[in-house]
């Protein structure tokens, strides 16, 4: 990154694009992890996210995975009976790379089919070449379309439990574990509405930052109310959670808090997603050897199952920032393990803290008021870099937040969002002093759904990576959330406590050993180049 410094579990389908017959199969070929709307298609007269002009959407685009009216996928998935389309292609006359003839290959060959290795021959949108029966799985060979194994949502659950979706085949399942009709309607018993940019927020609140009493004067006057405040240690100064007057619309409302107080410190009391995004179970209950990173580091992300096993070599602390006691959900107990690596580092004890933005009500969950307490929080621990696995939309006092505590010489590393090649770039990874970190696969080939732009700064192992849910049990795991944690662990290798110039040498030195993909030089790809996990 340049030293300036220059995102919901998301849909998933029955039709896992990824077969269980192989589980160490690298490809990333994997489903559109962040759609989160079923109202519009990934593929209608057009290509994979973002593989041309004209964008992913059909009616809207797809910021941060959580757009109202406009998504990835239209009719509800994007696999039909286990392929990526009705008929085994994943695209309706569109390509990865604008090659005629309805292919979805990356490396452009044509014929309709879906392969990642250049296999041509329309067999219905297989990944290697294999065309019996139109199937989308990495691993060939199969009739009839993929077996859907194990696609989980973000609670753990797996094909054995009730919420799993081979139990209901064509459901999408987002963060909590909704399908999109459920969202809906418990977005609307829990007022939360869709702001002007597709982004879930609470009906009717505002986060702001350091508030004058006179402002809060002012606002009391016009029939704003304080429901809560608190003050920041570290961020410093004081966050404030505010309801507008119940006669006026939100936008209104906002209108008024931007006459009275900085605009740059008031927005919606945004609720921000996991960055989650697809994972199956893996057949070998193994991982792979990672030394820890004998550091402190901070976690912002689901609470994690502290208990298990994989976490006897690092000190663990926990607090719940919505609830009143973190929850072990699977994001991030997976993110964690990746952190924590799975053996002690010689030298010094590693220790994790974890703030859990999700647990609690689900109103509140994932709302900006609790990631700016659990910045400070983080902050106030002297953790020298924090990992944020989150994708929401730009939040004026969440971003105040991050500004003052890199200023102090604490480094944010973030995923950089699983919306496609044309999303828009989603938050916090892209902003200017957030390290951006997107995903590539053994192969060293991006993930396909990964977002790109100038805040990707840099690579990491992401697709099919071993990593445990909050039951204990290996599974592989896709996503720019998985990649993040492995850029961070190496960072805070490096940096024994917050310090401004420390953090400018990490990162330059970060950038230096970082192996060049793609174009040569920095890009929009793969930024610096990719990072490689600690042994």
């Amino acid at each position: 990154m340049t030293i300036s410094l220059h995102a919901p579990l998301a849909a998933q389908d029955a039709g896992d694009d990824d077969d269980d017959d192989n589980d160490d199969e690298d490809d990333d070929d994997v489903e559109d992890p962040d759609d989160q709307d079923p109202g519009g298609d990934d593929d209608v007269g057009g290509d994979d996210p973002g593989d041309d002009a004209g964008g992913d959407d059909v009616g809207g685009d797809d910021p941060g995975g959580g757009d109202a009216g406009g998504d990835d996928d239209a009719g509800g998935d994007d696999d039909a009976g286990g392929d990526d389309d009705a008929g085994g292609g994943d695209d309706a006359g569109g390509d990865d790379d604008g090659a005629a003839g309805g292919d979805d290959d990356d490396d452009g060959a044509a014929g309709g089919d879906d392969d990642d290795d250049g296999a041509a021959g329309g067999g219905g949108g297989d990944d290697d070449g294999a065309t019996v029966g139109g199937d989308d799985d990495d691993d060939g060979p199969a009739a009839g379309g993929d077996d859907g194994d194990d696609i989980t949502d973000d609670r753990g659950d797996t094909d054995d439990g009730a919420d799993d979706l081979d139990d209901d085949p064509g459901q999408w399942l987002l963060p909590s574990g909704e399908t999109e009709t459920e969202r809906t309607a418990n977005d609307e018993r829990d007022r939360i509405d869709i702001d002007g940019d597709g982004f879930r927020y609470r009906r009717g609140e505002f986060v702001a930052l350091d508030l004058t009493a006179a402002d809060l004067a002012e606002l009391k006057a016009g029939g704003f109310q304080l429901v809560a405040s608190e003050n920041l240690a570290s961020v410093e100064g004081t966050v404030l959670l505010l309801r507008g007057p119940a006669q006026i619309t939100d936008e209104a409302a906002l209108d008024t808090l931007e006459t009275i107080a900085d605009p740059d410190t008031i927005g919606y009391n945004h609720l921000f997603d996991s960055s989650a995004v697809q994972t199956k179970r893996r057949k070998s209950a193994s991982v792979q050897q990672r030394a820890a990173c004998g550091c402190q580091i901070g976690l912002i992300d689901t609470g994690i199952a502290t208990g298990l096993a994989y976490f006897k070599h690092v000190t663990l602390s926990q607090r719940a920032f919505n609830g009143k006691a973190a929850e072990a959900r699977l994001h991030g107990t997976a993110v964690a393990h990746l952190m924590a690596g799975t053996k002690a580092d010689p030298a010094a004890r590693t220790k994790i803290f974890v703030a859990d933005i999700f647990s609690g009500p689900r109103e509140s969950a994932g709302s900006s008021f609790a990631l700016i307490k659990a910045l400070d929080w983080l902050a106030a621990q002297g953790v020298p870099v924090i990992n944020i696995s989150l994708s929401g939309p730009r939040n004026p006092a969440v971003a105040g937040a991050i500004a003052r505590i890199t200023m102090r010489g604490h480094v944010i590393v973030a995923a950089a969002g699983n919306d496609g090649p044309a999303a828009p770039p989603v938050f916090p990874g892209a902003y200017d002093n957030v390290v951006g970190v997107t995903a590539v696969d053994a192969q060293n080939r991006v993930y396909r759904y990964a977002n790109r732009g100038a805040h990707v700064d840099f690579a990491a192992r992401g697709v099919a990576v071993p990593a445990i849910d909050a039951k204990g049990e290996v599974r592989d795991a896709t996503g720019t959330s998985f990649a993040a944690p492995l850029v961070a662990a190496r960072l805070a290798r490096q940096l024994g406590k917050a310090d401004p110039a420390a953090a400018k040498k990490a990162i330059r030195a970060l950038e230096a050993e970082a192996r060049d993909l793609g174009p040569r030089g920095r890009d929009p790809i793969y930024g610096a180049g990719l990072v490689e996990a600690s042994q």
